[in-house]
């Protein structure tokens, strides 16, 4: 299973997000202060969800079948998808869905694939204005991963927290 970062901005009402393969090829810098989200390749409507064509990506991620996704790689990406359409409810449905497949199936054997569900759950906290639960997941998805990707959350959201707690924002 392999991983594609989609970079996001997260501001209160608004969630910009860019492939980074896409940002590399067009000369562009990925902003370093974005959290970090993580698509499952190989599952149908990826390339639409890093392309920018969010509800096409969704719709076929949605549409197929059982058999061509497991629904661990299928809710990681509507996690990721929703997150972007800013429809924060159905974010949350596919974020712990995800999460929870993370946890007991044995499909998904390993700790650091486990660690996508923990890292998307955590940005869909933020947009949800829940920063000790996406301090959580982060630390969860950093534990069990050694990735950039989620020290990158982590850290970020750690400066966040303690700018806010000195006052000084």
């Amino acid at each position: 299973m392999n991983k594609n970062i989609i970079t996001g901005l997260i501001s209160a009402t608004l969630l910009l997000t860019a492939s980074a393969s896409v940002m590399a090829d067009q000369g562009q810098q990925i902003s370093s202060n974005a959290y970090k989200m993580v698509l499952v390749e190989d599952v149908p409507g990826v390339n639409a969800l890093q392309t920018g064509h969010v509800e096409e990506g969704l719709n076929a991620t949605l549409a197929a079948s059982k058999y061509t996704v497991d629904d661990y790689s299928r809710n990681v990406n509507l996690c990721a998808g929703y997150v972007q359409m800013s429809n924060m409810e159905k974010a949350q449905k596919a974020c712990s869905a995800a999460v929870k497949s993370a946890r007991s199936l044995v499909a998904v054997p390993s700790m650091s694939v486990r660690a996508y569900a923990y890292n998307n759950r955590g940005v869909m906290k933020l947009m949800n204005h829940d920063n000790l639960g996406a301090l959580a997941d982060f630390k969860r998805a950093a534990k069990v991963d050694n990735s950039s990707i989620y020290k990158h959350n982590l850290a970020r959201l750690e400066a966040a927290l303690n700018t806010a707690q000195t006052g000084t924002l």
